[in-house]
């Protein structure tokens, strides 16, 4: 049971002297809730009258302060959720507690700065079922559907895929492009629930992994604005050619042939009869309503507002009320008018207002010298010895206004339109929203250096990577077309190509066929100096940090030619040992290969080796990634980014665990199926992704754990062999019981009464089912698996285990640098409500958490003796460094890990309130849905999630189904049934003060020094 001094004394650690009053029980005990604390991470003011407003997860203040925004937005369902004070939510709200009136939009009441806050919350919102999430009986077209309800809410395939428009859109920062592992299933929204058994939610039809949808990769949203205002003129001028085409054919009386010509950019000719008719059979690379449509990269969309209500539908399963219709529950889950037009219209101003990309230029003469030639290549013809490629990546077009207008002439219906509103929204992109911005011409334009003409082009098929690889049609676009790629930004934004497939940029390039086949062979050749001058030249293309000063800066170069690896450095454990690296430069090490994009150079892939190490038949080009089996992420923060890099993950990044024992899942039968008969729900375990702050101190109590168990069982055999009888001994660790052993004289154990740790009595602290002992085997089993890279301890020194050219893609001292980064990762803490009421429900609901027996599974805090953290750990398993093979690295996690840090007491231990057991525990059948056993735990056994960060980690559960803390508690079932009993049998207001307090456990901002903060 819980010691309740112990609990006294967390409140010491956490609230680290705060004093609040207390109303019953232990004085002292610390409150809580949300809020946040203004950061660009996890909320606050932003400005312009916004009080409050977040920018993701489930905790917050109120929109309530801002001007112009209502609360009748999202109507219906039963929220449970108590209004308090000034408005505050106590317990579960919907993350978009307010909504933007359009009308008070078009009357100018809502400043550009609050437009621009509120679209950022709707980008960066963890949506969850309050706000109307899910479409239980819609599909993401719209069309109806037999109900989908927990756990079937989420579907990777056909959606609703993800929280956040942000879980995908993350590279290099919000609003960016994404890792391979936010990929969507472009045209799979069309079915009821794939499941891949040919039933009724895969439309009646059999269905494979390549053939259901078309997989994209998710394309950077940064200087948006600009590429639709240049659609819009290009469109008018090709509209202006063809009403002057048609006026002059019925004038002469005859059919007159005009060519399309705009900014530059030929999009072939039209005929107009003069009986008013239109041969359009010339028209090239845009549709024959010569509307051009820059977004989704088939060139398949109009505006930003149209991309904005398709995306919200159908990966958020939040339907807008200009869509559905206003005061319409199209997708029956009990919510109209989840989004209003003025929500739309926020969101849409908000990607309009993104910066724009820009240069970063070598700082050496020398680095820019090859920068220039490789840009001369890059654009000069073909004919003067250039490679040609600005043919299609037209370096700049001009763009005559470059004031924004929302909404978008040719927006097409279930769209809000021009003549639907008073007066348009206006913005000046030159001087309006955060920097850089592009400057105005003596003339009042602007040149868009986009490097694109916004057409489209047949780009062939044959490659090695093929481009032509899609088996649906979308919009009547031919498979092998593609929009010209804008290539601002492209270089930190990776991987390439629409399917992510392409690591590098020259991979890119020599993909390209069709209508660039000639630019291709004038590439292919140049000499390799051309070619990497010409890489050079691409990778200044890069996001610059927002509000830089200007479009081009300067860095120092890479020291390589060309493509680089991701990792242009790797460390020796004998460089560690031997004290020649500082733990600043360690940590630092490992947290650029927790970031790392890996591609080809750095060996990323595993053409011949599943994810387990197994041997399979040569896997490459397109099928170098599997979003089942993997490899399936191109960085651990792919997944790892919740509220920060780090931390948890969207549903969009859930890990499909023990799909990689598969040569390539594809749902057909066939080889990378092991030719077994697979569904989606049985081919491997769907979990959501942990995060990692705070695992120092998890690893180390695990440890403490581990070895006090093991003293156990060596007294208990001690006792057997001089007693020569049985000898049964509890296993009660730091006040936790796993069961007894009974040591027999023979020198056996007998393990039968062991409870919620495994036999071998070593606890596991990270997975899900607490199947892994360390940071170090995580990191070993994470590289190979989701990246393709092979650790040298692992696979072997010298050893290229998996055929892909390369060997030590990772040396002994780099897992080293990953584990200790992942270690020293600061610890969360406390975000404390600024309302009076909602802070005291949070101490109220603290009180009532451990009365109704939630805290003996989710234990407030554990004493760790030392905190000093030492890698490795002494019970790696093989294929992993251990102790005895190395002298251990070690540093001070309470002076030396990333702050906030917890405090020593006086006795040199540390308090840990990490609000869990390290215990496995039957969680019932609710959560009893993994059809495969993993190291041999049953199904239904968990460990005890740890709740400190918990809440602006959203979802919640294992498999991320529930969006609110509360879905959560009443899914507990087995073990924890009788405390979630106690919590449905609580008043509302009692209920959702355990929700205020755990709102107040997350991880805070980055750079923040206290673990209270309020």
């Amino acid at each position: 049971m819980i010691d309740q001094k112990m609990i006294a004394r967390v409140v010491g650690v956490v609230c680290l002297g705060l004093t609040v009053a207390c109303s019953g029980g232990n004085p002292g005990l610390p409150s809580g809730g949300g809020g946040t604390t203004g950061s660009s991470e996890t909320g606050g003011t932003t400005g312009g009258g916004t009080t409050g407003a977040t920018t993701g997860g489930t905790t917050g203040g109120t929109t309530g302060g801002t001007t112009g925004a209502t609360t009748g937005g999202t109507t219906g369902g039963t929220t449970g959720e108590t209004t308090q004070g000034d408005g505050a939510i106590i317990g579960d709200g919907p993350v978009v507690e307010a909504h933007l009136d359009q009308l008070q939009i078009e009357a100018g009441e809502v400043p550009l700065e609050v437009l621009r806050s509120h679209g950022e919350l709707l980008f960066t919102a963890n949506f969850n079922t309050l706000d109307g999430a899910g479409r239980p009986e819609a599909t993401g077209t719209g069309a109806d559907r037999s109900m989908r309800m927990m756990p079937d809410n989420f579907n990777r395939i056909s959606a609703p895929d993800a929280n956040a428009c942000s879980g995908c859109h993350n590279l290099p920062r919000t609003g960016g492009g994404g890792d391979n592992v936010a990929n969507v299933f472009v045209l799979a929204q069309r079915l009821p629930f794939v499941n891949f058994d040919g039933g009724e939610g895969d439309g009646d039809a059999p269905q494979t992994l390549t053939g259901v949808a078309n997989e994209r990769n998710t394309v950077g949203m940064f200087g948006a604005g600009y590429v639709e205002l240049l659609a819009r003129e290009m469109t008018a001028d090709l509209h202006t050619v063809r009403d002057l085409a048609l006026e002059r054919a019925r004038q002469q009386g005859r059919s007159v042939r005009l060519p399309l010509i705009t900014k530059g950019v030929e999009f072939g000719a039209i005929t107009a009869g003069p009986e008013g008719t239109l041969d359009v059979t010339e028209v090239e690379g845009v549709d024959v309503d010569l509307i051009i449509k820059p977004f989704h990269q088939k060139g398949a969309v109009i505006s930003l507002r149209e991309f904005s209500n398709n995306a919200f539908n159908h990966h958020h399963g939040i339907q807008s009320s200009e869509r559905f219709g206003d005061g319409v529950d199209h997708d029956g889950d009990g919510y109209t008018n989840e989004l209003t037009v003025g929500d739309i219209t926020a969101a849409t101003i908000y990607q309009a207002t993104l910066p724009v990309p820009g240069r970063v230029l070598p700082t050496s003469p020398e680095g820019r010298a090859v920068v220039a030639r490789g840009e001369e290549l890059f654009t000069g013809s073909i004919d003067a010895g250039g490679f040609g490629c600005a043919t299609c990546h037209v370096p700049a077009l001009k763009l005559n206004n470059p004031v924004f207008t929302e909404p978008n002439p040719f927006n097409p219906d279930g769209n809000l339109k021009p003549d639907d509103v008073a007066a348009p929204v206006e913005v000046d992109l030159t001087m309006e929203g955060p920097g850089p911005h592009l400057a105005r011409g003596s003339d009042g334009s602007v040149m868009v250096p986009l490097f694109s003409n916004l057409k489209r082009y047949d780009l062939g098929e044959g490659a090695e990577i093929e481009l032509n690889n899609e088996q649906l049609e979308q919009a009547g676009i031919p498979t092998s077309h593609w929009l010209t790629k804008k290539l601002w930004g492209i270089a930190n934004e990776p991987p390439f190509l629409h399917h992510g497939r392409a690591s590098t940029i020259s991979e890119a390039i020599d993909c390209h066929g069709g209508d660039a086949s000639a630019s291709r062979a004038a590439w292919a050749s140049g000499t390799p100096e051309e070619r990497a001058s010409v890489v050079e030249f691409l990778e200044t293309l890069q996001v610059l940090p927002e509000d830089a000063e200007s479009v081009v800066t300067f860095a120092n170069d890479s020291g390589v030619m060309g493509d680089d690896p991701a990792v242009t450095f790797h460390m020796t454990q004998d460089e560690i040992v031997a004290g020649r690296v500082s733990h600043e430069e360690l940590f630092e090490h490992g947290k650029n290969l927790f970031r790392a994009s890996f591609n080809a150079l750095d060996g990323a892939g595993r053409p011949e080796a599943t994810g387990t190490g197994a041997s399979r038949a040569r896997r490459e080009g397109n099928e170098a990634f599997n979003r089942i089996s993997g490899p399936d992420a191109n960085a651990c923060s792919g997944c790892h980014n919740l509220p920060r890099s780090g931390g948890g993950g969207d549903n969009v990044a859930s890990v499909f665990v023990l799909g990689q024992a598969l040569p390539f899942v594809n749902f057909d039968g066939g080889e990378g199926d092991n030719f077994e008969e697979h569904t989606l729900t049985e081919v491997a375990n769907e979990r959501n992704t942990l995060g990692m702050f705070g695992a120092g101190y998890i690893e180390l109590l695990a440890r403490e754990m581990t070895v006090e168990l093991h003293a156990l069982r060596a007294e208990a055999l001690a006792r057997a062999e001089v007693t020569g009888r049985d000898t049964r001994t509890p296993l009660i660790v730091k006040g936790i019981s796993f069961g007894a052993i009974t040591a027999k004289a023979d020198g056996t154990v007998d393990t039968s009464e062991v409870e919620g740790v495994d036999a071998d009595l070593i606890i596991k602290p990270f997975h899900q089912k607490g199947a892994v002992i360390s940071l170090r085997e995580f990191a070993n089993n994470a590289f190979n698996h989701h990246h393709g890279i092979q650790s040298s301890e692992r696979f072997g020194d010298g050893v290229d285990h998996d055929g892909d050219g390369y060997t030590n893609e990772l040396t002994v001292g780099d897992i080293t640098a990953v584990a200790i980064y992942q270690a020293a990762l600061p610890t969360p803490g406390r975000v404390l409500p600024k309302d009076p009421e909602a802070r005291e429900a949070a101490m109220l609901g603290e009180l009532l958490f451990t009365q109704i027996g939630c805290g003996t599974c989710h234990v407030p805090a554990l004493k760790l003796d030392n905190p000093v953290f030492t890698e490795p750990n002494p019970f790696n398993p093989d294929g992993n460094l251990k102790s005895n093979e190395v002298e251990p690295y070690a540093f001070d996690l309470t002076t030396q890990g990333r702050a906030p840090r917890l405090p020593r007491e006086a006795d040199g231990s540390v308090i840990v309130p990490a609000f869990t057991d390290l215990k496995r525990h039957d969680m019932g059948p609710e959560l009893n849905n993994e059809r495969k056993v993993q190291a041999g735990i049953p199904t239904e056994m968990w460990l005890t999630r740890k709740l400190w960060g918990a809440a602006n980690e959203p979802p919640y559960l294992h498999h991320g189904r529930a969006t609110t803390i509360t879905e959560a508690i009443l899914a507990h079932g087995g073990e924890g049934e009788e405390a979630r009993e106690r919590f449905e049998a609580l008043s509302d207001a009692e209920q959702n003060q355990i929700v205020e307090f755990l709102k107040t456990l997350q991880v805070l901002p980055e750079g923040e020094t206290r673990l209270v903060i309020d």
